[in-house]
C-alpha cells in the first residue's frame, strides 16, 4: 500500500523515503496494536483491516469511538506530536496489517529538509482534525431538550 492517501501534501520522493523504511507489523483479530497509556515514538499506517478506537475512563467506563479505521488512516500521531501516551486502545478488527515508519527516519528527512516538517505536520493536523469531527459527532446527543 503506497502512503498518497495517508500523505497527500508530502512529495512522491518523500512518501517512497518512509515506504523504504516502514516495517510491516501483521495483526490477528482481538490483537492489541497499541494500548492505551503505551508510549508510541513512531508513526504508523494502516496498510490494511480495520482497527476498533477504545478508551477506558476513571471508574471503568469502556467507550468505543471514533472507529473504525481503516486503510490509509494514521495512528498513534497524538504520541508522535506531544510524547504523552496512547490516549486509546486500538484493537485489529479481524487480520490487520500495520505500517511503522520510525521516528529516527522521520527526523532524519526533517533536518535534511524542513519543508517536509511542514508539510507532514499538515497532514497529520488534518487526520487530526478530522478524527476530532467524528468523534464529536458521535458525542453529539442530539437536538436539546427544552422546557
Amino acid at each position: 500500500m503506497a502512503l498518497e492517501h495517508s500523505f497527500r501534501n508530502l512529495t512522491d520522493d518523500e512518501r517512497e523515503t518512509l515506504m523504504q523504511v516502514a516495517v510491516g507489523h501483521a495483526y490477528g483479530s482481538g490483537d492489541t496494536v497499541i494500548g492505551q497509556g503505551d508510549r508510541v515514538e513512531n508513526l504508523m499506517v494502516v496498510a490494511q483491516g480495520m482497527l476498533r478506537v477504545t478508551h477506558v475512563f476513571e471508574g471503568g467506563h469502556l467507550s468505543e469511538f471514533v472507529g473504525p479505521l481503516g486503510p490509509g488512516d494514521v495512528v498513534g500521531e497524538m504520541s508522535f506530536v506531544d510524547g504523552q501516551g496512547a490516549s486509546a486502545t486500538l484493537i485489529a478488527d479481524g487480520d490487520t496489517e500495520v505500517l511503522t515508519i520510525p521516528r529516527n527516519a522521520i527526523d532524519a528527512l526533517m533536518s535534511e529538509n524542513p519543508t517536509f516538517a511542514g508539510r507532514l505536520y499538515k497532514d497529520l493536523l488534518l487526520h487530526l482534525s478530522r478524527r476530532l469531527r467524528a468523534t464529536n459527532l458521535r458525542a453529539d446527543p442530539g437536538p436539546a431538550a427544552t422546557g
